[in-house]
């Protein structure tokens, strides 16, 4: 595995990569016959040789397929921290990959490029029908990340979100938009943790569902019926308040 790892590096290089592996949880393993590896870790020993590259661009593809999900979170954070000050492509199919990695998003489906822009522009304005079904997470809020209570709590400059994740520092909460509940008026007492008062900016009709878009200090979105929008009167300009249960919430590094 050591030999492998040190594939087309100079000897400074390679110390990086040594580093890496062990940041990523397989620096144990580089006296190890490669053979006996499994697929998540030839995987990350892999990230750890491409990220210990010098070059300015990386492209990674799939970079944590074969990760299991009780890693994703250290990994993602590990290799979000080794890409700063450098650019990467990264293709994924894992929403939660891109999030943490990305400034930018495009969604290509069938071969076609459907949308590209800002990541939160994408994920809270899709173009299309489409675009909103690739995609699934609506939402996405930025801020730092604190436990709290077996659960993690991020603040940003807007809003507070609590959800699930074992994240501190730099993060980013996902949560769809069939996920928050939308009543008329300001904010009250409740059961969910995620409660915040805004005005409607949008109302679209997506096939059976209408769409309704919420600035609570940055734009959230939200699913209703037809007729429970109907029933509570939504429109542009109304203000609403929305819960999200904490469950609903998954926060990643970023």
């Amino acid at each position: 595995a050591g030999w492998n790892l040190g594939l087309g590096l100079d000897p400074e290089a390679t110390a990086w990569a040594a580093q890496l592996a062990s940041r990523l949880g397989v620096g144990h393993l580089l006296a190890s016959a490669a053979h006996t590896l499994s697929g998540g870790e030839r995987q990350r020993l892999a990230l750890a040789r491409a990220l210990a590259h010098g070059e300015e661009w990386l492209l990674l593809d799939e970079p944590l397929s074969a990760v299991d999900r009780t890693d994703r979170d250290r990994v993602l954070a590990e290799v979000a921290s080794a890409l700063e000050g450098r650019s990467a492509v990264v293709v994924t199919h894992d929403l939660d990959v891109g999030v943490a990695l990305a400034g930018r998003l495009a969604v290509i489906s069938s071969g076609r490029l459907l949308q590209q822009g800002p990541l939160t522009e994408v994920l809270t304005g899709p173009a299309d029908a489409e675009v909103a079904r690739v995609l699934g997470v609506r939402n996405v809020i930025d801020g730092t990340a604190t436990p709290s209570e077996g659960l993690t709590v991020v603040k940003s400059a807007a809003v507070e979100v609590v959800g699930r994740g074992d994240v501190e520092g730099h993060a980013r909460a996902l949560f769809g938009a069939e996920s928050v509940a939308v009543t008329m008026g300001t904010v009250g007492d409740g059961s969910p943790r995620n409660r915040w008062q805004g005005r409607v900016t949008e109302v679209r009709r997506l096939a059976s569902l209408v769409e309704v878009v919420v600035d609570v200090g940055q734009p959230v979105v939200a699913l209703v019926t037809p007729g429970a929008a109907e029933e509570l009167g939504i429109g542009p300009g109304s203000v609403v308040t929305l819960s999200v249960k904490a469950t609903s919430v998954v926060v990643v590094p970023a």
